[in-house]
């Protein structure tokens, strides 16, 4: 354990291993800010030095520490209605999404998860804030594909977002619902790469070591939260989800 802490298994010096905790605080502060977005931003660096079918479940063990205790401390204010209806083909999509994951080889992955990212990125960075496209698929279909994409990319919360913004008139309700959801499903993502042997100590003690930035970035999260418009935010994500991918894409086809 203690080789593991001096040289963490993620980065080969000091920059790196830098560089991947200032990612990692980003990518909390903006999960704080708006309820998802930490897998987006934070597998780009992190899938640049370890297998992306480590980089999930790393993830998913961050994502469910903290938006349990986001979610514990606002549970008065949680839609159930709502969350119920995601909920099922949450369960189902993330198992497609993590079978899948335990079985493709890592270039494809990476590879896939960046064009995912840029997508995501060019896409939101095309349309306003907060604009209304209407609710075309039931919560199942919503669930289903927001699971898969967990699963294989650590990646869904935007999906359950995208249904929760048009169902609930309630921003705390929203917040508190979302991280609810992100919590159960990150849970149950868990369980299953437990499963399928995607973690092991060297994968816990990881995410114990990268604890601090993800707390440091939630506290952050929480300040800039009271300064940033609602625009602002909108196109900062998006902006670093276009950055993000293309550098992710750039690393392993060059």
């Amino acid at each position: 354990m203690n080789n593991f802490f001096s040289s963490p298994p993620f980065a080969d010096g000091p920059a790196e291993f830098m560089l991947v905790t200032a990612a990692i605080v980003a990518a909390y502060a903006v999960f704080t800010l708006v309820g998802f977005g930490s897998g987006l931003i934070a597998s780009t660096p992190l899938a640049a030095l370890m297998p992306v079918a480590r980089v999930i479940p790393l993830l998913a063990i961050l994502d469910f520490a903290g938006s349990g205790t986001r979610g514990w401390r606002t549970r008065q204010e949680v839609a159930w209605g709502a969350l119920r209806q995601l909920f099922p083909g949450m369960l189902l999509g993330q198992l497609l999404g993590v079978l899948v994951l335990a079985r493709l080889p890592a270039r494809p992955m990476a590879v896939a998860l960046g064009l995912f990212i840029v997508l995501q990125g060019w896409r939101g960075l095309l349309k306003k804030a907060g604009a209304a496209t209407g609710t075309v698929f039931p919560a199942y279909a919503y669930g289903l594909f927001g699971g898969i994409l967990g699963g294989l990319f650590g990646s869904g919360g935007f999906v359950y977002a995208a249904y929760l913004e048009r169902h609930l008139e309630s921003r705390p309700a929203f917040r508190a619902t979302q991280a609810v959801l992100i919590a159960l499903s990150t849970g149950w993502r868990i369980v299953l790469c437990l499963s399928l042997g995607l973690i092991d100590r060297e994968l816990l003690a990881t995410a114990l070591l990268c604890g601090p930035a993800m707390v440091l970035g939630i506290h952050l999260g929480r300040r800039i939260d009271l300064r940033m418009s609602r625009d602002q935010l909108y196109r900062l994500l998006h902006g670093l989800l276009l950055a993000s991918g293309l550098g992710l894409i750039a690393r392993f086809i060059g």
